[in-house]
């Protein structure tokens, strides 16, 4: 009898932590308790009170409660409320396609799922957030919501919690280790200053200071950073001469905020002026940002030193925060900080460092056009990721004044591949459709922008939409440059292939591809290559569907492009099948699912997986029903309906018609469910390796490695012992004794120390 299948950590987008959480014991333990009897729980409380923090530590608590997860859904850079619904989706890995919106993606996605949504900074969406979360707790029994805001979301059935700050000592009080406030301060200054200790000579200063203020978690950590230059009793002196001053420009605000505002304008006098300058400049970015953006964007004034040397200086101050992402440094500020130092800036200075902030990511995109066919493509695919909000921005500027409508609709129109990529076809939809009609555009421009909305609607399945689009892009593109007219005649070329007018499509994408050739336009020449050979092959035409793909390789490689590359063998594969050819269509689209895991396209690996599953059904019908419930599962966190998707929906009904037929609906289904139930890679293991056995290899190769402190820890839990007791035998905290156990349990994806021992009982045996 083979061993019983570990139990794994449940999926989900919880960020790491960066620094130590430190107390609200008694607040996680009310929200586990209160959301155990009320599906929407929301924390309330003001900026830089700990809201986010908490509800982070507080999911992390509970996501192994939920069989898919925790997810956090970050709303803080997310202005427009019409773009709620697909940013959720979005998060969840779900691609919105053909007329279905995204509110009906996530009802689809979300109605049979045991899952803790996580909702972050609400107050700016009030009413869209509690549409939409009123929409899926109907329609989802096995959802339950964790806001966070400034105020309540007032939805039916909410419970709300009051986050408070962190409990001071009061005046006379005894130790100070009891207190949240004093922990996280002394945690901060230790970070900032390893040798600070809480002493008998500091403590009284150090618990004044935390009743100075007022246990706010945000100031705690801005006062802490000041113990690199000053003692507690100094910062405790400054700290109470900075308020008396500070205190009138907010009297009107309550006494906590009052302390916080004082707190960030001590910063901020603290800072030299051209990090000041910096600071309010820097409040532009939304999200993060990278080091070649703010030198584009930010001034720090006439014969100050430059923003790259000014930078790190507010990343001292904890003004920023610096994280790496795949070996690039990005900066982040918190949104209440952020806030304040844009009310630092005069009107014409905002309009004037927003449209610095537009031109750079102009040019980000426009640079990023010709660059994401070749060698270049996975980093662009990654930066135009981490910018969606800055883009976003962008364009959202453009849409304030009618005379910069072109610019917006220059970013909107050539990301056409990046709202492939990124599944966000609905938002590029909803950036075009409002800046077509934001002001006057030029023709070339508007043509652009047309060919981008037709391609996303034809990739979505919506024939419907797509075709006065292309109607009008051809009308306008017969004035216009020979490149234009071919886009034009191209997006109707795919256009007609879906239509089901094959002839033409063929047609039209012979025309295109002769006139990309003669104008050196490699990116579309490649793309239209791939449309010419699913043409052919939908044609029956085996031999020029394959002539086309061998052009599409030479070209592909030449350049050293993935993304296309992978298409093409895809579609070789499935001209194969169809000539009845299955080792030859196997071994192509296993190639071309390795090189979709390489780039993680999503609908590409989709699409492999149906076609590898009926290549496999004559040969092996058991394991390609189970191939079939991987590409069902993947289809369903998409969010989208295969059906509806030209180039899959009558083969997908095909497949399970014959292989219903072979195996019987009872064995079908069972091999079915099977499938679906894989952990997402082990079922792509399962679809690319050559034999079963090859794939459970695989799968049992990634078993998560424990640290050798990890493993002392697990051979001591097999042996029975306490959290106290492993302490003791290891000379380490018990504190450290149960964060290692915790981390063994998430990296093995398990929920309590009897696996644990199971675990390594058969890792010894």
């Amino acid at each position: 009898m083979p061993a019983p299948v570990p139990p794994r950590r449940s999926p989900g987008n919880l960020p790491a932590e960066i620094t130590t959480f430190v107390g609200r014991r008694g607040e996680r333990t009310d929200i586990k308790r209160l959301l155990s009897g009320s599906r929407l729980l929301t924390l309330t409380g003001f900026g830089g009170v700990g809201k986010t923090r908490l509800a982070l530590r507080a999911a992390e608590d509970l996501q192994r409660a939920f069989a898919d997860g925790a997810w956090l859904v970050e709303l803080a850079t997310l202005t427009d409320p019409a773009l709620l619904a697909d940013t959720t989706a979005k998060t969840l890995g779900l691609r919105t396609r053909g007329r279905d919106s995204a509110v009906d993606a996530l009802v689809g996605h979300l109605g049979t799922r045991d899952l803790l949504l996580v909702l972050d900074n609400c107050e700016h969406l009030l009413d869209a957030c509690a549409l939409l979360v009123g929409t899926l707790l109907r329609e989802c029994p096995g959802l339950r919501v964790l806001a966070t805001s400034r105020e309540p979301l007032r939805c039916r059935g909410e419970t709300v919690l009051p986050v408070a700050p962190l409990t001071v000592p009061a005046e006379g009080a005894g130790g100070p280790a009891s207190y949240d406030a004093i922990s996280l301060f002394a945690e901060r200054a230790r970070a900032a200053d390893p040798r600070f200790e809480v002493t008998e000579a500091n403590r009284g200063e150090v618990a004044a200071i935390c009743r100075r203020l007022d246990g706010i978690p945000l100031a705690l950590e801005l006062a802490a950073v000041r113990l690199r230059a000053l003692s507690p009793a100094e910062l405790l002196e400054r700290l109470s001469d900075h308020f008396e001053l500070a205190g009138p420009h907010s009297r009107g605000a309550p006494e906590r905020q009052r302390t916080l505002r004082g707190c960030i304008e001590w910063s901020h006098e603290l800072c030299t002026p051209a990090e000041r300058r910096l600071w309010a400049q820097a409040s532009v970015f939304a999200g993060d940002f990278e080091i070649d953006a703010v030198e584009a964007v930010c001034r720090t004034g006439q014969g100050a030193e430059p923003v790259v040397q000014t930078l790190p200086a507010l990343v001292e101050k904890s003004i920023l925060t610096r994280e790496e992402h795949d070996g690039r440094t990005r900066y982040r500020m918190l949104e209440v900080i952020r806030r304040y130092g844009w009310d630092q800036l005069a009107p014409a200075e905002r309009t004037a460092v927003r449209r610095r902030h537009r031109d750079f990511y102009s040019a980000l995109v426009a640079r990023s056009e010709p660059e994401w066919f070749g060698t270049q493509q996975r980093r662009w695919m990654d930066r135009l990721a981490l910018e969606h909000p800055n883009l976003r921005a962008a364009m959202e500027f453009c849409l304030g004044d009618p005379a910069e409508a072109e610019a917006g609709l220059e970013i909107a129109g050539r990301l056409r591949d990046a709202w492939i990529a990124l599944g966000a076809l609905n938002e590029g939809t909803h950036w075009l459709e409002r800046l077509l009609t934001a002001g006057p555009v030029a023709p070339r421009a508007h043509a652009r922008a047309l060919w981008t909305a037709a391609w996303l609607a034809v990739m979505k399945g919506d024939l419907a939409t797509a075709k006065p689009l292309i109607i009008a892009g051809i009308r306008l593109a017969r004035t216009l440059d020979e490149q234009t007219r071919a886009l034009m005649t191209q997006v109707s070329g795919i256009y007609a292939m879906f239509a089901g007018d094959l002839p033409r499509a063929i047609a039209r994408s012979e025309q295109a591809l002769a006139v990309f050739r003669t104008t050196g336009d490699r990116n579309q020449e490649i793309s239209t290559l791939i449309m010419a050979q699913m043409a052919y092959g939908y044609a029956g035409e085996a031999g020029q569907a394959l002539e086309r793909y061998a052009a599409c390789l030479e070209l592909a490689e030449e350049v050293g492009d993935t993304w296309f590359r992978s298409y093409s063998i895809w579609n070789a594969g499935t001209v194969q099948w169809r000539r009845g050819r299955a080792d030859e269509a196997l071994t192509l689209l296993r190639d071309a699912l390795r090189l979709k895991r390489e780039i993680t396209d999503e609908l590409g690996l989709a699409v492999c997986l149906e076609t590898i599953a009926a290549a496999t059904a004559d040969s092996d019908p058991d394991r390609a029903a189970k191939i079939f419930g991987v590409a069902v599962a993947r289809w369903a966190r998409m969010g989208a309906t295969v059906t509806t998707i030209p180039w899959t929906g009558p083969a997908h009904a095909d497949t399970e018609a014959r292989l219903r037929a072979e195996l019987g609906d009872r064995r079908f289904e069972l091999a079915q469910r099977q499938g679906c139930e894989l952990d997402p890679e082990e079922g792509l293991d399962l679809a690319e390796a050559k034999d079963p056995a090859t794939a459970s290899r695989a799968s049992r190769a990634k078993d998560a490695p424990l640290t050798p402190r990890e493993e002392e820890v697990a051979a001591l839990v097999r042996r029975g012992l306490t959290n106290k007791e492993i302490a003791g035998t290891l000379v380490i905290a018990q504190r450290t004794a149960e964060t290692h156990v915790e981390h063994i349990l998430t990296k093995l994806g398990f929920t309590s120390r009897a696996q644990i021992a199971s675990w390594m009982l058969e890792q010894h045996s």
